[in-house]
């Protein structure tokens, strides 16, 4: 049943983009929500994935847990976009691990405790926290959303001044301003079956190229990357492969953020708002 309902969705979304390149703004439908949330978290992930990249291939130092560090670059990445398009693409992020954690029961083995990455709920409210902390005025509301008391919302900005800091200070001799100065090549698996609707949706977003693009333009890097979407075997995921200077993000992913969004949102409604979220987070 999941499959069928991911494939009517995609198809939704794909008829939406359509109509939208001849017919210019249109509003936003719950098929358009559905995947504006993928492609935002698809691209929360790649940033996360290129953090880990970034860290490998430039020997960045590392204080802490890896997994929380690539979080926090990907977090600090989008909110010093010159689009100012961060909002609304973090705010997916955020809610995106509420609703994995719900789905997966993030927290609820003791192996969740040890693991190398935060619990998804905690990993939530650090990107919540840096928003807050780089700009109060602007994302306050989003933070109260998610029941975070003010005391806490105050102290996010001492949190994303001393990362702000640091990221810049390892990245100012490491960044590259000339034209293709890392050689990336994308490459995107053809796929049939239940996952060719989630695999167009995804070209279509964009991310993948944009990302790539952005590593073009901004490092310098000795070998060459490759980033290689396909399908997963069923596994949802997307990861560094440091062996073959490699992101790669399976299709399964996008497949499931579209099953998250769908799942949480009834026919009908729109995008989970406040109330929604402070039921989930809380």
């Amino acid at each position: 049943m999941r499959f069928g309902q991911i494939i009517l969705v995609a198809l939704l979304i794909l008829g939406a983009i359509t109509s939208a390149a001849s017919a210019g703004a249109m509003p936003l439908t719950p098929q358009r929500q559905a995947l504006r949330f993928a492609a935002n978290n698809s691209l929360f992930v790649l940033y996360h994935e290129v953090a880990h990249l970034l860290f490998d291939q430039l020997n960045i130092p590392i204080l802490g847990r890896e997994e929380d560090a690539a979080d926090n670059l990907a977090t600090w990445t989008l909110l010093n976009q010159p689009d100012g398009k961060s909002e609304q693409a973090l705010d997916d992020a955020a809610y995106g691990w509420i609703l994995t954690g719900l789905a997966y029961n993030s927290g609820s083995t003791e192996s969740d405790f040890y693991a190398a990455h935060s619990l998804d709920r905690q990993r939530a409210y650090q990107i919540v926290c840096l928003m807050v902390g780089n700009n109060e005025k602007r994302f306050h509301k989003i933070a109260d959303g998610y029941g975070m008391d003010i005391v806490r919302q105050i102290s996010c900005a001492d949190d994303y001044r001393r990362i702000s800091r640091s990221l810049k200070g390892v990245f100012a001799s490491r960044t590259m301003k000339n034209p293709d100065a890392t050689k990336v090549t994308v490459n995107y698996q053809a796929v049939s079956g239940s996952l060719r609707q989630a695999a167009d949706a995804f070209r279509n977003s964009g991310v993948f190229d944009r990302v790539a693009d952005e590593l073009r333009r901004n490092y310098h890097l000795r070998h060459k990357v490759l980033f290689t979407a396909k399908r997963c075997d069923g596994d949802a995921n997307s990861y560094y492969d440091a062996d073959t200077v490699e992101i790669i993000y399976c299709y399964e992913l996008m497949d499931d953020f579209i099953s998250l969004f769908v799942n949480d949102v009834p026919d009908g409604m729109t995008a989970p708002g406040q109330s929604r979220r402070n039921g989930r987070a809380n």
